[in-house]
């Protein structure tokens, strides 16, 4: 009975121990626990700034960390690895390490890079005027986007169009990019009954412009005031005529579209005063104020083609690149230099143009002068039109290579600008 009683006690005995080891190690490891929570709590690490997403092409600018000891700035040790790249849409990874006092802390920040800008269609003829019963002939368009770049062989393209049907139809273009932006355009076109005569369509050919109320003086006899110029533009516009694009009457005058017979072309030559950003910058504002097209036929090795571009009112076409010297020819009436240079050099001359310029729609030539070489050095470069003088309405009879303008000068009143165009 003793020997049991004895069993017992040293059981209990046993077991007390174990407890009060288990008791004395678990407070150890709360001590110790606490010691080293303590001293790692201390080291902090927090990442800076909440907008983590980026447009493509963004410049990334990184918002960085904050990282200290015991409210000791440890900025300079902080190590970034990873990087992130704005030209290519994806998520990216920054990992920041910070190690002091034998202790290390790493955060990570997400970086999205984006496309949100929808791609851009251009057309070549926002309306087309087709005579009943002819085939509808695409004009030509162009999609590109910021990221994408040409994506015009994804555009899909819807028509209305009833050949057959005298009315107005429409043609909507529509594309989306890799990022699922979405872009749209739409082309009026009218099926109108074929002409009954002979259209005839006045080309006006503007020089300089100069605005008196800021000071501005132009005593050449082709300067045009910019309120007498807008003067024009306003009766076109409360008068229903269409101010044509050069492609637009490029096509007609080959016979693919018609077009309505209150119909005008503005042209404007050289590039002087008051055409471009840098000479008074007073013709592109009037256009975009009407929304009236016009052509500007420019030097272009005289003036940097940037500072007439960005609007879609204003086309550019050439003036020769260097060609534009009056009297250059001896015994030559207005004698254009481009007359009497040798054919390689008016044709090389013409080709930097072209390059400049990135058209061969149209050409104009300087004062007017023309003779068989130049022309023939004008066609063999590829120009679909050619413009001369003349004060008298184009039709589809003259000759594609000197088509008849209007000049105007500050003489001319807009009853003489009303006469020329109806």
């Amino acid at each position: 009975m003793k020997r049991k009683k004895g069993k017992v006690k040293k059981k209990i005995i046993i077991i007390i121990s174990i407890f009060i080891v288990i008791i004395l190690l678990s407070g150890l490891g709360f001590v110790l626990y606490q010691n080293i929570h303590g001293v790692s709590s201390k080291l902090k690490l927090k990442l800076l700034g909440k907008e983590n997403t980026y447009l493509v092409n963004e410049e990334y600018k990184d918002k960085g960390v904050k990282a200290t000891y015991e409210g000791k700035n440890l900025a300079s040790k902080v190590k970034v690895t990873g990087t992130v790249n704005t030209k290519k849409i994806g998520t990216y990874k920054l990992k920041y390490t910070v190690k002091y006092k034998k202790l290390s802390k790493t955060i990570t920040r997400k970086v999205q890079v984006v496309d949100k800008t929808p791609p851009e269609i251009t057309l070549e003829n926002k309306e087309v005027y087709l005579t009943v019963g002819n085939d509808y002939q695409e004009p030509g368009y162009k999609a590109i986007d910021n990221y994408d770049n040409d994506i015009t062989s994804s555009v899909k393209v819807n028509s209305n169009v009833n050949k057959d049907q005298v009315g107005k139809y429409q043609v909507t273009y529509t594309v989306f990019d890799s990022s699922n932006n979405k872009a749209e355009a739409t082309r009026d076109v009218y099926v109108v009954e074929k002409p009954k005569t002979d259209q005839k369509i006045a080309v006006l050919n503007y020089h300089f412009f100069y605005d008196s109320g800021k000071g501005e003086v132009c005593n050449e006899d082709i300067c045009e005031e910019i309120s007498q110029f807008k003067s024009h533009l306003k009766w076109f516009n409360d008068n229903g005529y269409k101010t044509l694009t050069m492609s637009e009457f490029r096509d007609w005058m080959y016979g693919k579209i018609e077009l309505p017979e209150k119909s005008v072309l503005l042209t404007v030559d050289d590039g002087a005063m008051g055409t471009g950003r840098h000479n008074g910058y007073t013709l592109i504002p009037a256009l975009e104020e009407y929304k009236a097209h016009a052509t500007l036929f420019l030097i272009t090795g005289w003036w940097d083609i940037s500072n007439y571009q960005g609007s879609e009112y204003l086309e550019i076409e050439s003036h020769t690149n260097d060609m534009h010297n009056e009297g250059f020819c001896s015994g030559v009436t207005r004698g254009a230099r481009m007359l009497c240079q040798d054919y390689d050099t008016v044709k090389n001359d013409l080709l930097k143009s072209i390059e400049i310029t990135n058209s061969k729609k149209a050409f104009c030539f300087p004062f007017y002068a023309y003779d068989e070489k130049s022309i023939n050095a004008v066609k063999e470069v590829g120009f679909e039109l050619a413009f001369v003088g003349g004060s008298r309405k184009a039709s589809r009879n003259d000759n594609k290579y000197t088509i008849p303008r209007y000049p105007i000068s500050r003489r001319h009143q807009l009853e003489d600008i009303i006469a020329m165009v109806s």
